[in-house]
């Protein structure tokens, strides 16, 4: 029955499509939906978004993939048009609807996707004096602070890439559900039931418990209770350390693993990860950001080993027309492209992010690096952005990926690749 509770923002929602311009926002940023409500009267508010993105994408691709059998192929372009569209109205500043739909046209080369998807659809009451806070439908929390590991998202056990892939809306998908937030001061306690979409474990719902605390110094304690499962638990912890320097850091601990089930070496009654992460602001705007990720989620060596020789010597076996059992080989293949898909398949990361300030005509550069200290393997990315007014703005990202042919980044079916965007708000 949580299925059907996201209607509810379009039943009761009479808003209708209006051109609202706004200054630009940080091209960077994790979601371009926010913008300021527009008054129509003393009881009725709305807002409403709308986005149209379009992209170019060329690969430089690897002849040799260690994991293709022949007949699986990686595309050398992407093309994609896409409409984001979130809808939001208030009334009397206690009910609120906010909608979100987002519909894609996909060409991977090899095959064309048309996807239309609810993002976020919920009803929502406030008190009068807003400290409490009751919600129905579809949305995604956000408990995560981080530059790029958001590990305390505790219901997406999967890797979000809040910077690897922005132009995937998909991310922002959320979750069935209804909940309750109390505020006091600077303390928040929350409670969430959830229709579950979990990956690594057979579950119907899950439920999640939060007790934060914002002021210069934040933190925040989470429970997860999963059905048929022990509990799981999340910490965070974030401080202004100067004026220019903030730290960060979070913590997870859960009863089960986060990962396909091929990699069974490793056997524990739980599994922890760990970020710890650092900014450093100058007076003049740039910034640079450090971040260090332990995952005991990831594969071990011997397991990384075990999977990726059995999957490159299948392929090969399948590419000389020489297997004596198919339907193994291409298990084996098919698992090791599974892995390499899954992100933080490994257990110690560092990553670097440089970010410049927005030039007086509207250019803004970052550079930014992850590593894999576990195999030496890496990723390179450099972003440009330009606006060129409040409504249309243009990125060129080339990314490149180094590391030996079974090293995690060396896996990619890329050695670089060059993507142009385009975005127009309405």
């Amino acid at each position: 029955m949580l299925r059907i509770w996201p209607l509810l923002a379009f039943l009761f929602n009479p808003l209708a499509l209006c051109n609202n311009s706004d200054t630009s926002n940080d091209p960077f940023a994790d979601d371009p939906f926010k913008n300021e409500a527009s008054q129509i009267n003393n009881n009725h508010d709305h807002k409403s978004r709308i986005e149209l993105k379009g992209y170019y994408q060329h690969n430089n691709l690897r002849t040799d993939h260690p994991f293709n059998p022949g007949e699986e192929l990686f595309s050398d372009k992407v093309k994609l048009v896409s409409l984001d569209a979130q809808l939001e109205s208030d009334w009397q500043n206690q009910w609120k609807t906010r909608g979100r739909i987002y519909l894609r046209y996909l060409d991977e080369g090899h095959k064309d996707a048309t996807k239309s998807t609810l993002l976020e659809g919920i009803a929502q009451w406030q008190s009068k004096d807003r400290n409490l806070i009751i919600e129905l439908g579809r949305s995604k929390p956000q408990w995560s602070n981080g530059y790029n590991y958001d590990i305390a998202n505790m219901l997406q056990p999967q890797r979000s890439l809040p910077y690897i892939d922005q132009d995937n809306p998909l991310q922002s998908k959320g979750w069935d559900m209804v909940s309750g937030q109390y505020f006091n001061g600077p303390w928040s306690f929350s409670a969430y039931l959830v229709a579950s979409e979990n990956p690594y474990v057979d579950t119907n719902s899950e439920a999640v418990l939060r007790l934060g605390y914002q002021d210069n110094d934040s933190f925040s304690l989470l429970l997860n209770k999963i059905e048929g499962q022990n509990l799981s638990f999340g910490a965070t912890y974030s401080s202004l350390l100067t004026d220019s320097i903030t730290f960060r850091t979070e913590w997870t601990r859960h009863s089960y693993r986060q990962m396909i089930s091929s990699l069974k070496i490793k056997q524990q009654s739980n599994y922890q990860r760990l970020v710890l992460g650092s900014t450093y602001t100058a007076d003049s705007g740039w910034s640079l950001t450090g971040e260090y990720f332990y995952n005991e989620h990831g594969a071990n060596k011997q397991e990384w080993e075990n999977v990726t020789a059995d999957a490159a010597a299948s392929a090969e076996r399948l590419r000389q027309n020489q297997s004596t059992d198919p339907a193994t080989d291409y298990k084996n293949t098919y698992t090791g492209l599974n892995l390499m898909s899954q992100g933080w398949v490994r257990e110690r990361y560092f990553s670097f992010m440089f970010m410049s300030i927005e030039s007086e005509d509207l250019w803004q550069l970052r550079l930014s690096s992850q590593y894999s200290l576990d195999d030496s393997s890496s990723l390179y990315r450099l972003e440009l952005h330009k606006s060129f007014n409040d409504n249309f703005s243009a990125r060129l990202q080339w990314q490149v990926f180094n590391g030996c042919d079974l090293c995690e980044y060396g896996l990619s079916p890329s050695n670089n690749d060059v993507r142009l965007t385009g975005s127009w708000l309405f």
